[in-house]
């Protein structure tokens, strides 16, 4: 029996009536968090010249293109909406998959849902699927994979978006398993375009290509079944003989769902994720101590891991993309400010006089301690006292330190708020928290729409 049959199996076999309660509510907050982000990201100029190049819209649609004020074809939204969800890259994360979760498989079967007049419930069961599909493939592949220079987001995306859009399809095993099969030769993303468009611009292909592959095998195109275990299949080319698990990926599905345990996690703040313990650490000082000014800070210390520390080191950032990047700024503001907004990192005015002055007394140090997240901060006032936080955040706020309602809410808000109006974006945020298996989805999705 071929790897993609055996996988497929699998996939199929995880049911909307096998789903805990808490995997509904996870599909809602990863929805809204996926929609509030590429809000976020939707106006970027690299995603005006991607609509240009493909004539997005042209023709008309029934997908809603987020953002952005225009309907396009299920698969043109794929791919929009794909790269605006990861634009600022602050959507959600999985330790295991090395990378993000939600944005190449939600843009993929939104937009198929609203052809489809498709249940929330059927939302919920495919993307489970998908997501169980790319951090199970990921189990097997990593930390090879990534180490070798693969974008695990794309190049395991798009399985979890071709095994998420073949669930909203109803296909069966044989169906299933030629849709990933015929993914094998969709898949792409290097490491090497990090730091410029291209990197979401993966997510993007991600999110069309798997789509297309289930539109192509509904339309009866068939794909090699040993697409991944061929002497030229995905295993031996993207990762190489040896460095692989093929029972890691498929052992464990009667256990509990990946999505449930280590889980999403989703950013909280919109900067760089190695910076996010410091960040955190920072906040739990705001919140027993009350904000701080220059004036009250006499020395500012921060202790990161020093592979984190290795690119966060940026003592006086250039601008506010250097800034999400800059461990000093992010703590400085997080003392000041209680909070790490887009707003942010705007070019015109994120260095302040505060933050210039708070910058001059921040030092930042390496550490080597086993846990690679933990992120100490220590505030020397100048009565004297010493006030200390600790975190460790792995990659966003996961299970173990969950994002509260109020807090996800608030950044859809800060995400959306610029195209919508905060009352609007809080109403649409909270349509999409109350929905439940029965509800048509089309609706909500429509009226994330802005006229431009």
């Amino acid at each position: 029996m071929s790897f993609s049959h055996m996988l497929a199996e699998r996939a199929c076999a995880l049911t909307l009536n096998s789903l805990p309660a808490e995997a509904l509510l996870i599909t809602r907050r990863a929805t809204a968090d996926t929609i509030g982000v590429a809000f976020a990201g939707c106006r970027s100029d690299f995603i005006d010249a991607v609509e240009d190049v493909c004539e997005v819209g042209s023709a008309g649609g029934v997908a809603t293109l987020w953002g952005r004020g225009e309907r396009a074809s299920i698969l043109q939204a794929a791919l929009l909406n794909g790269i605006s969800a990861h634009a600022l890259d602050f959507d959600d994360c999985s330790t295991t998959m090395g990378g993000h979760p939600s944005a190449p498989v939600l843009p993929a079967i939104l937009a198929l849902a609203e052809q489809k007049k498709a249940s929330f419930g059927q939302v919920a069961e495919a993307y489970v699927t998908g997501v169980e599909v790319e951090t199970r493939l990921a189990r097997g592949l990593l930390p090879h994979h990534y180490d070798k220079g693969w974008h695990p987001t794309a190049t395991l995306g798009i399985f979890g978006a071709a095994a998420a859009a073949a669930r909203l399809l109803n296909f069966n095993t044989a169906q299933t398993a030629n849709c990933l099969a015929m993914a094998v030769s969709m898949a792409s993303g290097l490491k090497s375009n990090f730091g410029t468009p291209v990197k979401p611009l993966h997510v993007g292909q991600a999110a069309y290509h798997g789509l297309l592959a289930a539109l192509l095998t509904e339309r009866g195109l068939n794909s090699n079944p040993e697409a991944f275990e061929h002497n030229y299949g995905f295993f031996r080319l993207f990762n190489g003989e040896g460095t692989y698990d093929q029972h890691a990926i498929l052992d464990g599905w009667d256990g509990p769902l990946e999505i449930l345990a280590p889980g999403i996690a989703i950013k909280q703040h919109p900067c760089c994720g190695s910076a996010h313990s410091a960040i955190d650490a920072a906040l739990k000082i705001v919140n027993r101590h009350g904000l701080f000014d220059e004036h009250s800070i006499q020395k500012i210390e921060i202790e990161t891991h020093e592979r984190r520390l290795a690119h966060t080191n940026r003592p006086i950032p250039k601008s506010g993309l250097d800034a999400k990047f800059s461990v000093q700024f992010l703590t400085a503001k997080a003392l000041v400010s209680g909070q790490i907004c887009l707003a942010d990192f705007e070019d015109e005015g994120f260095l302040t006089p505060q933050i210039s002055a708070l910058l001059a007394k921040t030092q930042a140090v390496g550490h080597q301690q086993a846990d690679a997240y933990r992120g100490t901060v220590r505030v020397t006032l100048t009565d004297g006292r010493v006030l200390e936080g600790v975190a460790s955040t792995q990659f966003g706020r996961g299970p173990t330190n969950p994002m509260s309602d109020d807090e996800l809410e608030k950044k859809f808000i800060d995400c959306a708020h610029t195209l919508l109006g905060a009352e609007v974006a809080s109403n649409i945020f909270r349509e999409i928290q109350a929905l439940v298996p029965d509800d048509r989805i089309a609706p909500v999705i429509a009226r994330c729409a802005v006229q431009n």
